[in-house]
């Protein structure tokens, strides 16, 4: 795959985000996200379906999503989109050539 066909399908603008926790005052903490970088992404659908949990149905959606390489992404941090939220469950360096990765996301599931 060229460069140019690449750069023309990554449309999507993501945010990558990593996980804070700050010390509350009962000893434990309070989690949050705090944002690291704005990458240029394509989105892609893979599957759906919805799954009983608790007594609550709840949908869940996987994507692959396409981004330019980088080395500090991992299953440990997060892809927001506009109200959508994506926890990435895999990263893959495409063809281990440095230039593309491939991110499987699940959305709507912690």
């Amino acid at each position: 795959m060229s460069r140019k066909s690449v750069a023309t399908r990554l449309r999507h603008r993501l945010t990558l985000q990593e996980p804070v926790h700050t010390p509350d005052s009962g000893g434990g903490y309070v989690s949050s996200w705090n944002d690291v970088a704005q990458l240029w992404a394509e989105i892609l659908p893979v599957s759906g379906r919805e799954r009983l949990f608790a007594g609550k149905v709840q949908a869940q959606v996987t994507h692959r999503i396409l981004v330019r390489y980088r080395s500090d992404i991992s299953t440990s941090h997060r892809l927001a989109f506009e109200s959508r939220v994506f926890n990435i469950r895999s990263v893959m360096n495409e063809r281990e050539c440095n230039e593309t990765l491939e991110i499987l996301v699940e959305e709507g599931v912690a």
